[in-house]
């Protein structure tokens, strides 16, 4: 397979960055003609359709189900450009059906649910929101031979039990409860085994496979278990890239590996067996983890382990998005990393336990 991953930064679609990304942010693109509107969100908002291509290879993509997750609408829109501007010749051989952001609501807010604070990942027997209607309609209407479902993960998330991140996740959702091989989940686990091994190319030891959970309410449980093959996207956390720009690279040349993989039949020829020695994702990452801190909580002092996480605020003046410390957890923490580590084995600086703890420690950390 050969991808002409060296030309990104010629395809990449610059007006696009950030993890604040809303409909402004994409109906302003010039490197877009013109948007479809397929329907409306619960707050009223447009939900946009793109159709890219002319073949007869149907693929469903959406994107931002959940409304903070962004990093993989930029990668969408990376691999639109890649097709349209590098590898014309395959435009005539599929035919993309996109929902850029269906969450708008979500997307405006900076929020994991919609306007009524429904996860809509959680809606796929209900269909009781407007944006869950909107996806079943239209699956309904192109019956689509693949299904692409992306999101973003959390900065917890590592590769099996290590300190390294994972930058990417995929699964091949389980079709019901006994999680069976059927042939849609097993052409899903080819596909994404075509991912793996291009990627592992570029940032191996960095791929994982999300947790495998079956859930009727999920839409990629759903739609696997309508025999369509789907698979789940996860965008991860690239190191010092909180604004998930290298992420998003690495995720546009997943969604290019899968697309033509899919497209020249290539993935036909993989064992999907392999697809279970991708190791799972595990939450062993802390933005930054401290160890061997002296702590005095009024009655002795002692050394333990510090976990610190980064809230995302949306700063609506400027819309953009700021990383907000909290203490996570404190204790022994076996098995945890941080991104950012330090070790306070011989600091004998004692910090108290109480409001003030968190300032004092960030003073602490270069």
């Amino acid at each position: 397979m050969e991808i002409k991953f060296n030309k990104y930064y010629e395809f990449r679609t610059k007006s696009l960055s950030g993890r604040y990304i809303t409909n402004d942010s994409i109906s302003q693109l010039t490197e877009i003609s013109s948007y479809s509107e397929i329907g409306k969100s619960c707050n009223n908002l447009p939900i946009y359709y793109l159709k890219i291509g002319s073949g007869p290879i149907k693929i469903l993509i959406w994107s931002q189900m959940h409304g903070n997750e962004s990093t993989s609408t930029k990668a969408l829109f990376d691999t639109i450009s890649y097709f349209i501007n590098i590898e014309k010749k395959y435009l005539s051989y599929f035919t993309l059906h996109i929902i850029p952001i269906l969450n708008p609501d979500g997307s405006l807010l900076y929020t994991r649910e919609n306007f009524n604070k429904i996860d809509l990942n959680r809606d796929a027997s209900l269909l009781s929101q407007n944006e869950s209607i909107v996806l079943r309609d239209l699956y309904n209407k192109i019956v689509p031979d693949f299904c692409f479902n992306l999101h973003d993960q959390r900065s917890i998330y590592s590769v099996a039990n290590t300190n390294k991140s994972s930058i990417l996740s995929f699964l091949s959702p389980a079709a019901d409860p006994m999680k069976s091989e059927t042939n849609s989940r097993i052409t899903s686990m080819k596909v994404i085994l075509s991912i793996n091994n291009q990627l592992n190319k570029l940032i191996k030891g960095h791929i994982s496979r999300y947790k495998d959970e079956y859930n009727p309410n999920c839409v990629g449980d759903t739609f696997q278990s309508l025999d369509t093959p789907t698979l789940l996207f996860e965008s991860g956390h690239f190191e010092n890239d909180y604004n998930r720009e290298n992420t998003r690279k690495y995720m546009c040349f997943a969604l290019i590996t899968a697309i033509i993989s899919i497209t020249t039949n290539e993935y036909q020829q993989i064992d999907y067996k392999e697809y279970y020695s991708i190791p799972e994702n595990t939450t062993c990452l802390s933005d930054i983890f401290l160890r061997n801190v002296k702590i005095n909580n009024g009655i002795k002092e002692y050394r333990t382990n510090i976990s610190i996480m980064y809230n995302e605020v949306l700063d609506k003046i400027n819309n953009t998005i700021r990383f907000e410390p909290y203490i996570d957890k404190k204790g022994e923490l076996i098995n945890m990393f941080g991104h950012y580590e330090l070790d306070f084995t011989n600091n004998d600086k004692t910090f108290r336990n109480d409001d003030d703890i968190l300032n004092d420690l960030l003073l602490n950390v270069n």
